[in-house]
């Protein structure tokens, strides 16, 4: 069926006419997602975007303006792919920006995340956490402040898996040394 006749039973409300939409188009919309999102590819974000076009075609069928689907289909696509890469970026520039503050001012580390019970531990801890190598300390703080994973930490700061994992031991190992050799006031 031509796009001019399925644009005009959308129109009318014909919710069967959604699903064949989506059965000759999905394939097109996922494609267009996965080239707009590059650097984000994941196989759920892609189909979970796909579906948002669907569903957004759906509750502007009223307001369809054009009898060119694929066209509408391809521009709301390419703005849903922006939109989700702008928001990723931004919640990681954000952790990023974080981190760095956390490091460079004041190693912040929350309580309830800390279980410990008195506050000289915390302090003596955040002591301990400022004498690591750079490095090691942001890898310890993604890590167990931050719960991100070693490949997210690997992704996001563009050093190889095998290099966090090292950095991570090897900041746990400081640590172990620092806080049992007096911890970090000495």
């Amino acid at each position: 069926m031509d796009d001019q006749r399925l644009v005009k039973r959308l129109r009318c409300g014909d919710e069967s006419v959604l699903s064949e939409i989506i059965f000759k188009y999905n394939r097109y919309v996922s494609t267009v997602v996965a080239n707009q999102l590059r650097d984000f590819k994941n196989t759920a974000v892609i189909e979970e975007l796909a579906s948002d076009v669907f569903f957004e075609l759906w509750q502007n069928r009223d307001r369809l303006t054009t009898s060119h689907l694929k066209g509408w289909l391809s521009t709301v696509s390419r703005n849903k792919a922006k939109n989700y890469i702008r928001a990723q970026k931004i919640q990681t520039e954000s952790l990023d920006e974080k981190i760095e503050e956390d490091l460079d001012d004041f190693v912040a580390i929350p309580e309830e995340f800390l279980n410990l019970e008195r506050e000289e531990q915390a302090q003596e801890l955040r002591l301990a956490l400022k004498k690591l190598k750079k490095h090691e300390r942001e890898t310890v703080v993604r890590y167990y402040f931050y719960n991100q994973t070693v490949t997210k930490i690997s992704e996001e700061t563009g050093t190889n898996i095998e290099t966090v994992k090292s950095r991570l031991r090897r900041g746990r190992d400081s640590l172990k040394e620092i806080l049992m050799n007096g911890g970090g006031s000495k």
